[in-house]
This record gives C-alpha cells, sequence and structure tokens, in this order.
C-alpha cells in the first residue's frame, strides 16, 4: 500500500512539473508585451500569460481534445496544485524584503501613511458582500469580498475555512480575476499617474497594495522615464509599501476583514 501512494505521488509530481515547464516556457518566450493607447502604456506581464496558459491547459475541453494531456493532468494534480498556491507566493515576501534593506531610511521617512493605508480595503465590505450575496455567491462571498484577494488573503482564508472550501474557492476566484484584470487597470493607473503631479515616491507607495503582479505592472509604468537613482528609490518605496500592505492586510483580514465579511453575510442571508 504504501508503494502505491508513493508511486501515486511521484506520478502527480512529474505531471505537475511536466505542466509547470509548459506554462514556463510559454511565457518566457511570450516575454513583456506593451501596447500603446496614446495616453497611456499598457504593459502584459509574462504572469498573466502564465495564468491564461495554466487556465488553457486545466480546462475540461483542452483535455478532452488532447488525450495525451488529459491522461497526464488530472484531478489529482489539479487539487495538489491548489493546495500549493498559499506556499509558492511566500517566495515573492522574501523577494520583497530584498529590495527593503538597502533604502530602509527612505522607507523609516515615509513613517505613517504606509502603516494606515490598509485600512481602506475595509470600506469595500459594505457594498461587495452584498452583491455577492444577490448574485448568489453564498458563502463565497465572505472569502471574495473580505479583502484585495491577493496573496496574503489566499492564506488567511486557506488557513482559517481550509482548502475547497467556499470561502476558499471564492478569494481565489477573485485572485485569479485580480491576476489578468487588475495586472491590466494598474498598468494604465501607472501609466496616468505621473499626470497628477504628485511625487514619485507616493505614487509607488500607492502602488503597492499586496500584490505582486500588481506592483510590477503599475511600479514598471511609474519609473518609465525617471533617473535611475530616483527609479530605484520608487521601487523601494513601493516594495515596502507592498510588504506592510502584505502583512498588515493579513493581520486586518484576520480580525478585521472576515468578521466583518461574515456579519455582513449573516444579515444579508437572515430573511433567507
Amino acid at each position: 500500500m504504501q508503494e502505491v501512494k508513493s508511486s501515486q505521488a511521484r506520478v502527480v509530481l512529474i505531471s505537475v512539473a511536466v505542466a509547470a515547464v509548459v506554462i514556463f516556457i510559454s511565457q518566457a518566450i511570450i516575454g513583456l508585451q506593451k501596447i500603446e493607447l496614446g495616453f497611456a502604456t499598457l504593459s502584459i506581464l509574462p504572469m498573466l500569460f502564465a495564468v491564461m496558459i495554466g487556465m488553457l491547459l486545466s480546462v475540461n475541453w483542452t483535455k478532452q481534445k488532447i488525450k495525451v494531456w488529459g491522461k497526464v493532468f488530472t484531478e489529482k494534480e489539479e487539487s495538489f496544485c491548489s493546495k500549493m498556491v498559499g506556499f509558492c507566493l511566500l517566495i515573492l515576501g522574501t523577494q520583497y524584503a530584498g529590495m527593503i534593506i538597502p533604502n530602509l531610511d527612505i522607507i523609516i521617512q515615509a513613517g505613517v501613511p504606509l502603516l494606515f493605508q490598509e485600512l481602506g480595503n475595509l470600506l469595500p465590505i459594505f457594498i461587495a458582500v452584498p452583491l455577492a450575496v444577490k448574485f448568489g455567491f453564498g458563502r463565497k462571498a465572505i472569502g471574495a469580498c473580505s479583502s484585495i484577494s491577493r496573496e496574503p488573503s489566499i492564506a488567511v482564508i486557506q488557513g482559517r475555512f481550509g482548502t475547497g472550501s467556499p470561502e476558499y474557492v471564492g478569494v481565489l476566484a477573485i485572485y485569479l480575476c485580480g491576476s489578468v484584470v487588475g495586472t491590466l487597470w494598474f498598468s494604465i493607473l501607472g501609466s496616468l499617474a505621473p499626470l497628477t503631479g504628485l511625487s514619485p515616491l507616493a505614487l509607488g507607495a500607492g502602488a503597492g497594495v499586496g500584490s505582486g503582479s500588481m506592483l510590477s505592472a503599475a511600479s514598471g509604468a511609474l519609473i518609465s522615464g525617471l533617473d535611475p537613482e530616483m527609479a530605484q528609490q520608487v521601487l523601494s518605496i513601493a516594495a515596502a509599501s507592498n510588504l506592510l500592505s502584505s502583512v498588515l492586510g493579513a493581520l486586518s483580514l484576520t480580525f478585521l476583514g472576515v468578521p466583518l465579511a461574515e456579519m455582513m453575510y449573516k444579515i444579508c442571508n437572515k430573511d433567507k
């Protein structure tokens, strides 16, 4: 029995590795794509293509059309990948931390605003949860609407409700939507933000909402045209803001966001 389980585990790992290699090579070949809109530059990151390719490879239509792939990448592999999402995203936190230390003095000068910007994420709960309940999300609304559903949110929801729960499905669905739509939107915002006349450092702080893909899209557009020294400062502030948003976001989601979302969910369902 132990040998059978070990053999099945090896098959799953090999299949997942094959899928990861296919996605990695494909997005590396495509690379960063930029679309000039005249008033803004739309940056499409390789990560976006990786998400889209992953979605294409995992749908039943692809498995039915490509029989060999359907045998290689089964529901077991999909289940394994969904459980590994939260762990793999921790690597991003390490990367951000490495950018903060060399510019720690600038970050300290930024002060309190970086600490309190996370509270703004709690306000949409009062609008998002009732709408999600209205559209029949069920308990998925709690995971989907309790935060901006980025990397820290997945970890919190996964730890509290478990993998495969409706709440986890909700937060993961919005995470994927954010990776696709949010990245494009932040590319546009990053291109338009300098037109406001605000300090590039302030704009960099605003780009750090706790999302690696959105941070890359917005900050990449922000530093376009800046001198190397200022560009590095903007990236450092953005990385610090993103890391603080991740840490504070996890805390605010745990102690404020999820309880508030559950309260709103109960209020919206009290007549049912």
